[in-house]
């Protein structure tokens, strides 16, 4: 018999706006109606770090969308190098507590010319990185690892709730993360409890000149369709759960849409590498949602396990449960 693929089936999609506000709430709220039930997760690319386009915030659009669903993973971008990671830990605290555990981080590290533009655009403020790439990497990785950090700065149980005594958290369970870097200091604790998943999933689109620490910092990595799997998650080796990242295939589908048979192809070829699950990468959703849903996914679907009706997306990527580093060093 047949071994059913359980392969995840994921969109890529960008968040530019078209005409009014009722426009982007009418395509949104459709579009995550019909992906709820189809796709396992979902991915933001926040604007900002692509020079030349605009679009909605993307961690805000996905805490919009997360009462909208009730399945799908969403994983929101945010450009590290230019937003405060305090507040990119507690947005994506607040879509974990959103989404009941689907929530995850895309880890955007800017690239010398959208950070060049954005240096002539504002100046250069105080923790501001440099231009230079060894600058942006070092930025982009002591962000993550700030990001975590806040995440356990709340025990599990630090909130008690005890009416009788007036106690509604007990202190000694908050923890200072004070973490200073080179172009930026933090010290915690978060003024949001740790999300449900303890660490929503961190992820990163890869290329070859990906700063392999920053991969390495993150739960999932994105890797183009045609690489060998193999050898890139020998590149990667141990993540940052003390396995190396989850890996999956992105596929890039065309203004024109693709053939089925050559995406189920390259799916299949992505999945006997090592590849955990696809993202169907859409440049123009407004277009090509369609043709994705109606004839890409169910192609991809067929001799498949059905999308988890349940469970965090920590789980669904495999990932190991997340213990808290300041619990466990009390």
């Amino acid at each position: 018999m047949t071994q059913k693929s359980t392969l995840l089936i994921g969109f890529g999609l960008g968040t530019e706006a078209r005409g009014d506000g009722a426009d982007w709430r009418g395509f949104w709220g459709g579009l995550i109606g019909r992906l709820d039930g189809a796709a396992d997760f979902l991915t933001l690319d926040d604007r900002f770090a692509d020079p030349g386009r605009d679009g909605l915030d993307a961690i805000l659009l996905a805490n919009w969308l997360g009462p909208r669903s009730s399945r799908i993973g969403i994983i929101a971008g945010a450009p590290l190098n230019f937003v405060e990671p305090f507040h990119v830990s507690t947005a994506i605290a607040t879509l974990d507590y959103v989404t009941e555990g689907r929530a995850g981080l895309l880890a955007h590290r800017l690239d010398e010319a959208r950070s060049r533009e954005a240096h002539r655009a504002i100046g250069k403020l105080k923790g501001f990185p440099a231009i230079d790439a060894p600058s942006l990497d070092r930025d982009a990785l002591d962000a993550v690892d700030v990001v975590r950090r806040l995440w356990d700065s709340w025990e599990d149980d630090a909130i008690i709730r005890d009416t009788e005594s007036q106690r509604f958290v007990d202190g000694r369970k908050l923890h200072y993360v004070d973490f200073q870097g080179a172009d930026f200091r933090v010290l915690g604790p978060s003024i949001t409890p740790r999300p449900p998943q303890g660490q929503p999933v961190v992820a990163l689109s890869w290329t070859p000149e990906t700063d392999p620490a920053l991969a390495r910092a993150a739960d999932l990595v994105f890797v183009p369709a045609g690489v060998d799997f193999a050898e890139t998650r020998a590149r990667l080796g141990e993540g940052a759960g003390g396995q190396g990242p989850a890996v999956v295939a992105d596929i890039a589908i065309g203004p024109d849409g693709a053939a089925a048979e050559g995406v189920v192809a390259v799916a299949r070829a992505a999945e006997a590498g090592g590849a955990g699950g696809v993202r169907l990468v859409l440049p123009d959703p407004h277009r090509q949602i369609e043709h994705a849903i109606g004839t890409l996914v169910p192609a991809l679907r067929a001799g498949s396990e059905a999308p988890s009706p349940g469970g965090n997306l920590r789980g669904r990527f495999g990932l190991p449960a997340a213990r808290n580093r300041y619990a466990a060093a009390a």
